[in-house]
């Protein structure tokens, strides 16, 4: 397995190569290893067949060989893996798009990579609304039995991962840098805590930076990964449309959430719609195309509430989606400040309830 991984890196790493032209190449080709013996016949760039003679020649001292091994020596560490196109472990749904990555790089849990995904997607400068919606159907559907996928970056997708964190744990952030780099760098904790129980995906080598190229492309692997795709706020032109779109051409099921029609981070959604995508208005819509005759309860979160003690309770019952004061839920409780910091702070813990700049609202 090294042997064969460390073919695919080298020929991964091979400056020039490209994609598009290297599954060209895997059509005349029935194993990597070929592309290195006698490159001259392979009609390449001469400057690309030029490096693939040097490797050959050079052997295991050539510059792309040592980096090839130092990516493979990353592997060998707990919960770090390189799966090559060949690789048993490769998505199955991800093999069928035109275009699959030849390696992913993986951190965390690999074994999701072939489980049932739901792609949740969004606006980067999300309403506080779309936020929660987003949170909390990753939340139903996590504990629904899918993982959910997101692309790691701020708004949305941030909520999607905390939602699937706040639920079953398990969800994948498809990043456009290296699953070594941090970017956003206010998403390190959330990518530290996505790494325990789900994992995080690149077809980047090791130390690639983000550069805006990168995440259109990584759009792609999202959608590829996912059975579904969920769109919560998006601008008419936008990353998430682009998801959207690459998930209809590879016969996925998208779903968007309507919203305010006087925001332009709705329009998006209302377009998808319009051009035949399923409204979503929760969870069991995403539930009764994937997943017929499987519901969530609507009182399943009532009940976990009764279990709560009497004062969280009256806090829950209080707060809504729209963020109240703190000085505001005391006059209507007839508390103290202070003695409600302590059960604000065990609901936002136990993510019934979130602090926003306008006070406290209920997830």
């Amino acid at each position: 397995m090294d042997d064969d991984r460390l073919l695919w890196l080298r020929w991964v790493l091979t400056p020039g190569l490209g994609l598009k032209r290297s599954h060209a190449l895997l059509n005349i080709l029935t194993d990597p290893a070929e592309l290195f013996v006698r490159p001259e016949r392979w009609s390449l760039p001469q400057n690309i067949t030029d490096c693939l003679q040097q490797m050959a020649r050079l052997g295991d001292q050539h510059p792309v060989h040592r980096q090839a091994l130092a990516q493979l020596h990353w592997a060998e560490q707990d919960s770090q893996h390189l799966i090559s196109l060949a690789d048993p472990r490769y998505p199955p749904l991800l093999r069928e798009i035109p275009d699959p990555p030849l390696m992913l790089w993986v951190k965390g849990n690999a074994d999701l990579l072939r489980q049932t995904q739901i792609g949740v997607v969004g606006s980067r400068n999300a309403t506080l609304a779309a936020r929660q919606h987003a949170e909390h159907l990753s939340r139903e559907l996590s504990l629904a039995g899918f993982v959910i996928t997101s692309g790691g970056a701020a708004g949305i997708d941030g909520c999607a991962h905390d939602g699937a964190l706040h639920g079953s744990g398990e969800t994948l952030a498809v990043l456009g840098c290296g699953v070594d780099v941090v970017y956003p760098k206010t998403h390190r904790s959330l990518f530290e805590r996505i790494a325990k129980t789900g994992a995080l995906i690149s077809e980047h080598p090791l130390g690639t930076q983000p550069k805006p190229g990168h995440f259109p492309r990584r759009n792609r692997l999202i959608s590829g990964l996912s059975d579904a795709i969920v769109v919560v706020e998006a601008a008419e032109r936008s990353g998430s449309l682009i998801t959207a779109e690459h998930a209809l051409e590879q016969g996925r099921d998208v779903f968007a959430l309507p919203g305010d029609i006087n925001n332009p981070n709705a329009a998006g959604c209302h377009r998808l719609i319009q051009d035949g995508a399923y409204l979503l208005t929760g969870a069991n819509d995403v539930l009764q195309v994937l997943s017929p005759g499987k519901t969530i309860s609507p009182a399943r979160q009532r009940v976990e509430a009764v279990e709560l003690p009497p004062q969280q309770q009256a806090l829950l019952a209080l707060l809504s989606s729209e963020p109240q004061p703190l000085d505001v839920i005391c006059h209507l409780l007839g508390c103290s400040a202070q003695s409600l910091l302590e059960p604000l702070l065990e609901l936002e813990l136990g993510g019934w309830i979130q602090q926003q700049p306008g006070g406290y609202c209920r997830l």
